[in-house]
C-alpha cells in the first residue's frame, strides 16, 4: 500500500510522535509512506533554519528510516487555492491509495483540495475540537473513516457530532515501548523528583500544577520531610510566565524547568513520580510513556487519562482543577513506597495495550478493508 500522512508541524506533541513512530513501523511492514508537514512558511524547517532540537531529531529519524518528508506552506485563506495546487502536486507525484490526515485545520485543507474518490482517513487527537461546525458538517462527510484514539472521544463524535458508529474506528495511540520499559526501578528509595512532560500551554494547566505543588511543600514541610524537586519539560507560549509564577510562589528552589529534551526515557527512568495536571487532552503519549518506564502516576482525570491509568491499581487519578486533591495524592505516594511498588508494577502490565506494534497492526487492517471497499 502507498499512504501518505498529513501533520501541520514537526514541533513537539502527541500527534508528531505517534505519526513519527506509526511511519517508521509501516515502512518496515512493506508499505510505501511519505510525510506531508502542511505549517506556515515561517515554521517550515529548510525554510528557516531555526528547528528546534526536537524537530532536527523527528525530521532526522524519519529520514534514516527513508521515510520522504515534503513541506507544503499553509497560507491565509485569500490564498488557500496555492496551498492546494501543492497539495495536489503531492498527490500526483505520489499517488497514494490512502491520505491519512491529522488535525482539523490540516484536514481541512486535505478535503477541499484532494479528488472526490481520493480515501481519506482523519484521526482525532482530542476531546476539545475548536472547528465543530466544520467537522461536522464538511470534514466528517468527506472522510471515508475517522479514527477515534480513545473511547471518550469516540463517545463524542457519536453523540457530539453525530457520526455514524460504522464510520468510526477505535484505535489506540501506541509507543516505542522498549525504548521506555525500565525493570531496575527502586521504588523504595526516597522521592526525589517528579517530574511532568508536555508544551506550557492552556491545555496543560500548569497554575494548577504549581498550585498543587505548593500545597505538597507544606504538607511535607509540617511533618519534616525533604521536598522534592518538581521538574517540568518542554516549552510552549506559556512558559515565562509559569516560570514567573514559580518564583512569585517562592517555588524556585525546586521547580526546574529543563526545556525541550531528547532523552526523556532517560529522565523518566531517573525520576520518582510522574505528573500531570492537565485540563484537557487526547490520549495522552507522554501518559503512556510514563506508564511503559513504571514510574508511580498522578494524573488528572482529562480526556482520556483515565483509560490510560487504571485508578488506584497503575496509578492515581484526581479531578480536574482541584490542587488540594492533587496536592495530597502526591503526598499519599512519596509517603508510601508500597503503594508506589504497587503502581510500578501494574503500570508496565498496562503498557502493554499501547505498543506501537499493536497500533500498526489495527492501521494496516484498517488500510486494508477500506481499499476492498469499492464506492
Amino acid at each position: 500500500m502507498k499512504i501518505a500522512h498529513v501533520i501541520g508541524s514537526c514541533t513537539p506533541g502527541g500527534p508528531q510522535v505517534l505519526v513519527k513512530s506509526l511511519l517508521k513501523q509501516l515502512y518496515l511492514e512493506g508499505n510505501k509512506v511519505e510525510l506531508w508537514v502542511m505549517t506556515k512558511a515561517k515554521d517550515i524547517p529548510f525554510i528557516n533554519d531555526q528547528s528546534i532540537c526536537f524537530e532536527k531529531k523527528f525530521i532526522e529519524e524519519l529520514e534514516k528510516a527513508h521515510i520522504p518528508i515534503r513541506f507544503i506552506e499553509k497560507r491565509p485563506n485569500k490564498d488557500r487555492n496555492k496551498t492546494s495546487k501543492e497539495l495536489i502536486k503531492l498527490f500526483r507525484q505520489f499517488r497514494p491509495d490512502i491520505v491519512h490526515s491529522h488535525l482539523e485545520s490540516v484536514t481541512f485543507h486535505v478535503c477541499r483540495s484532494l479528488y472526490k474518490k481520493t480515501k481519506i482517513v482523519q484521526t482525532i487527537h482530542s476531546t476539545k475540537m475548536p472547528y465543530k461546525y466544520v467537522q461536522k458538517f464538511y470534514i466528517s462527510p468527506r472522510c471515508s473513516i475517522i479514527v477515534a484514539i480513545s473511547k471518550r472521544i469516540r463517545t463524542l463524535l457519536q453523540e457530539s457530532l453525530k457520526i455514524s458508529p460504522e464510520k468510526i474506528k477505535l484505535i489506540y495511540n501506541g509507543i516505542e515501548i522498549d525504548n521506555f520499559f525500565y525493570d531496575n526501578r527502586n521504588v523504595t528509595n526516597k522521592v526525589k523528583n517528579i517530574v511532568a512532560i508536555g508544551r506550557f500551554t492552556k491545555a496543560k494547566d500548569y497554575p494548577n500544577l504549581l498550585s498543587a505543588f505548593s500545597v505538597l511543600k507544606s504538607l511535607l514541610e509540617n511533618e519534616r520531610l525533604d521536598v522534592p524537586n518538581l521538574l517540568l519539560v518542554g516549552d510552549g507560549e506559556l512558559k515565562d510566565q509559569i516560570e514567573e509564577e514559580a518564583k512569585e510562589r517562592k517555588l524556585s528552589e525546586n521547580v526546574k524547568f529543563l526545556g525541550v529534551r531528547n532523552d526523556i526515557p532517560d529522565l523518566l527512568k531517573k525520576s520518582d513520580i510522574y505528573v500531570m495536571a492537565s485540563e484537557w487532552e487526547g490520549l495522552s503519549i507522554s501518559l503512556i510513556e510514563a506508564l511503559a518506564s513504571g514510574i508511580p502516576i498522578v494524573a488528572t482525570d482529562a480526556g482520556s487519562n483515565s483509560e490510560i491509568v487504571e485508578n488506584n491499581v497503575s496509578g492515581l487519578i484526581v479531578p480536574i482543577k482541584d490542587p488540594e486533591t492533587l496536592a495530597k495524592s502526591l503526598y499519599n505516594l512519596i509517603i508510601d513506597d508500597q503503594m508506589r511498588k504497587k503502581f510500578s508494577k501494574e503500570a508496565t502490565i498496562k503498557a502493554q495495550q499501547f505498543t506501537i506494534e499493536e497500533c500498526t497492526k489495527k492501521h494496516i487492517k484498517m488500510y486494508k478493508e477500506l481499499l476492498s471497499y469499492r464506492k
